[in-house]
């Protein structure tokens, strides 16, 4: 059995509420996702919409690199991201699919040499120095940037120096063309027309429907389907739908009323915008999301990374963000490059986001300068190449500054709010902040990563070694990760070394 779990890791239970309670029976639902008739005319549900924001804080600069509002960090506007979200079933059935085109993918990677050059949404290993037997644990983005930081590193003393180039896609997910994709779909799967089950798949990715989370709630607020500590399930009102989580929510209605949601007029689609037919976008959120949108970029991917080969430089993608290391005097021909081959997929580089730093070494000192405009300004010079959350200036290595202030800011958030609600309490705790918490999610306390064990009620033993919670951390975790990870030029454990001294006093101005 265990060894079924392993190859069905794919299969997951989803904690968040959708249309439909999920499947109690794990193996007959597999066994149904497995059936390619059964899931060649499946009826997908709609997928529930909510829009993600973010407030931006940015340094603004002019034309020539020079700083605006003495360095300041200003709201610039409001990042908001459209996240979909599938069913409990239809989740899972992305999820396979999105498993059966990765083994796929992961092959023609390696047949292609691209292994290092795609880092998203990518299981990437890493190597173990001493213990062949264990399981590696996963890249992510710090050993990513890691590498491309000592490549700069290694590579500075080039005759002329090296150039970053950094890339970015305008409006990726939108913008992914549905016949393109299509294709590599059946690239992928070596097929010349996409099999009846993927191609039910691939019309409910590319056209779907979906209902907005609000109205949703607001149509079964009065009705949610709630699980009870004896695992029973109930009909119960839930106030505001930030408590759905805290309720237990597991579904908002039962796959029948789906009826009385398409009578509402609720369920909205993908397929036309004010009449005209959309053949561009997928959405965000779903399991199979990630795997399509690195399928679609495989033969820029191909491309580019031979003509950068040629020249001896790097090339790197992680998601639509894309990096070039590469002697300055082919700076141009490689931006040229990356802007008429994204036009062969119906892509465009942003060009407002591109940005070159030259890397170059003076009187044994390593110098950074940006671009502003195509050339080399007053203002251009100590400046740092940032890239995956990191600032490099071809000695060191930091945090993001605008990364460090978004950890303090809501620090201080957290802190502020737990004054408030001290002071609103009643009992005998009233006006006490609650350090222990503030400790676990903002400090050094909280950064060790740890398995809790749950007690589990209405049983004699005193704990269940399968109901267990994960602390994964904080952001103090990854900054020292991080700091260890990239080793003796890293200046992150300075950055963070004052925010024990930093959390209290916000305490102490809260009290």
């Amino acid at each position: 059995m265990k060894n079924e779990e392993d190859l069905d890791s794919w299969y997951k239970i989803k904690r968040y509420p959708h249309i439909g309670l999920p499947s109690e029976n794990r193996r007959q639902t597999i066994s149904y996702i497995k059936n390619k008739d059964k899931i060649a005319v499946h009826g997908f549900a709609p997928f529930i919409h909510k829009v993600l924001s973010t407030n931006r804080y940015r340094k603004e600069y002019d034309n020539d690199g020079k700083l605006i509002n003495n360095g300041k960090r200003t709201d610039k506007s409001t990042k908001d991201r459209d996240i979909y979200y599938a069913n409990n079933l239809d989740s899972n059935i992305y999820a396979y699919y999105s498993h059966l085109l990765n083994v796929k993918y992961e092959d023609i990677l390696e047949d292609r040499n691209l292994t290092k050059v795609v880092t998203a949404y990518r299981k990437t290993p890493k190597k173990l120095e001493h213990d062949r037997t264990q399981k590696p644990p996963k890249k992510n983005n710090i050993y990513f940037a890691d590498e491309v930081f000592e490549y700069i590193k290694n590579n500075i003393d080039h005759d002329n120096g090296i150039v970053a180039i950094a890339f970015d896609v305008k409006n990726f997910f939108p913008s992914l063309n549905h016949t393109v994709l299509k294709n590599k779909w059946c690239e992928v799967l070596d097929v010349d027309h996409l099999p009846k089950d993927h191609y039910n798949v691939f019309k409910n990715i590319t056209r779907f429907s979906y209902v907005e989370e609000k109205h949703l709630f607001n149509l079964f607020k009065d009705n949610i389907l709630i699980r009870k500590n004896d695992a029973s399930i109930a009909n119960k009102p839930v106030k505001r739908i930030e408590h759905l989580y805290n309720k237990n929510a597991i579904a908002y209605c039962e796959m029948q009323d789906i009826h009385e949601i398409r009578k509402k007029g609720l369920i909205r689609t993908s397929k036309r915008v004010d009449g005209k037919l959309i053949t561009a976008g997928i959405c965000q959120g779903s399991a199979i999301s990630a795997i399509l949108a690195n399928i679609y970029m495989l033969g820029f991917d191909e491309e580019i990374y031979d003509e950068i080969s040629k020249i001896g430089g790097l090339y790197r993608r992680y998601s639509d963000d894309m990096v070039v290391i590469c002697s300055i005097e082919h700076k141009s021909r490689i931006i040229q490059l990356f802007e008429n081959e994204i036009k062969d997929i119906s892509l465009e580089i942003h060009k407002d986001k591109t940005q070159v730093f030259h890397f170059s070494r003076c009187n044994g000192k390593v110098i950074c300068e940006q671009e502003f405009n195509g050339s080399i300004t007053p203002n251009s010079i100590n400046r740092n190449f940032e890239y995956l959350g990191f600032s490099f200036d071809g000695e060191y290595v930091r945090l993001k500054t605008s990364s460090l202030a978004n950890y303090y800011r809501k620090m201080k958030k957290g802190v502020r709010r737990s004054g408030f609600y001290s002071s609103k309490i009643n009992n005998d705790t009233r006006g006490e902040i609650f350090r222990k918490r503030l400790y676990k999610r903002y400090s050094y306390i909280g950064a060790k990563r740890c398995i809790k064990y749950k007690r589990v009620r209405g049983t004699t033993d005193q704990w269940q070694p399968e109901k267990y919670a994960i602390n994964w951390g904080n952001y103090i975790t990854y900054a020292k990760n991080a700091h260890k990870i990239m080793g003796s030029y890293s200046k992150i454990d300075s950055q963070i070394k004052n925010h024990w001294k930093n959390i209290h006093k916000e305490i102490e101005k809260s009290k």
